[in-house]
């Protein structure tokens, strides 16, 4: 019977450093025809702790960029109370139980944390294997700019609209997914007609106008997108608003993603709806000249939506 190898991690985003960790695991198990399983938590720890979390990347987003680097499949829990108390040997024997004794060996990234109050590292998670014949392999810190690549950088720059940073750490652009929502449809209006994402519990960029890609049934097309409250209109909430360039589309309801590729300008008051809807037109044709430079094919959005 095949044995299973094991990668340990949150991998929120699956950036530069996760990959290299997954690759790691699947090279490993299949070397020896084994299987690599990759074991994370639903919900990331801090939203237990704080009630709220925003992700770099959805569930799904997660799954399919694990198995973009060769993992074979992804098994997930919720992160509750339970795992929260769990000592570290408690959770390596649990860990054991539900791979039913067949893990041949477990690949975490030099900062694993596990076990009540993160008090488990991975010289102690190597000590606890031993015993059971299981091998540790703890990969290192893969370096962005100096310094080690982190989800908490990769929400930095997304939050800091620097969306090339961004795409450099991920090696892909961040990509917002969701259904498409109604609202004041005033955009359709003024022959802008924009999609109103619900982007659920991911981590919104900074307030502006984007150049993007909006991904839908397959398709995608060159988009401007503007991240705020949208002042002008006396908008109370943020919103991501998005208009596909050359192209008009019935979105409402269906599940899109927004590719996020440079950021263009700050959010603005606009005197009223017609210089602000004229303004929208510069921003598209300012994307669509943006977007000529990037490789887009490159990156196959569409699993990530």
């Amino acid at each position: 019977m095949n044995k299973t190898v094991i990668a340990l991690g949150m991998f929120d985003g699956v950036h530069i450093g996760h990959q290299v960790l997954l690759r790691r695991a699947a090279e490993i198990a299949h070397a020896d025809g084994d299987e690599a399983v990759v074991f994370t938590y639903s919900n990331h720890p801090k939203k237990l702790f704080t009630g709220s979390f925003r992700y770099v990347g959805t569930m799904a987003q997660r799954e399919a960029l694990m198995k973009d680097c060769g993992c074979d499949r992804v098994d997930t829990v919720p992160f509750d109370a339970a795992f929260a108390s769990m000592s570290p040997e408690a959770f390596v024997e649990w860990l054991c139980a539900r791979c039913k004794q067949r893990i041949s060996a477990i690949v975490v990234g030099y900062d694993y944390r596990f076990g009540s109050r993160a008090a488990g590292n991975p010289a102690l998670l190597e000590q606890l294997c031993a015993p059971r014949g299981i091998a540790v392999t703890v990969v290192g810190e893969v370096d962005f700019e100096g310094l080690p690549c982190a989800s908490t950088r990769v929400r930095e720059a997304i939050q800091n609209g620097e969306m090339q940073k961004a795409l450099l750490m991920l090696n892909r652009p961040f990509v917002l997914c969701g259904t498409v929502v109604h609202a004041k449809a005033l955009a359709r209006q003024y022959g802008v007609p924009t999609a109103n994402l619900d982007a659920g519990e991911q981590i919104l960029p900074k307030d502006g106008v984007y150049a993007t890609i909006l991904v839908c049934d397959g398709k995608e097309f060159d988009a401007v997108t503007n991240v705020g409250t949208n002042p002008t209109v006396q908008g109370k909430y943020r919103t991501v608003e998005t208009h596909a360039i050359d192209a008009d589309l019935d979105l409402y309801g269906k599940r899109i993603g927004v590719a996020f590729f440079d950021r263009l300008r700050d959010e603005q008051v606009f005197e009223n709806a017609d210089a602000l809807f004229a303004q929208i037109r510069r921003d598209a044709a300012a994307a669509k000249k943006v977007l000529q430079d990037h490789q887009k094919s490159v990156y196959n959005l569409e699993r990530l939506c």
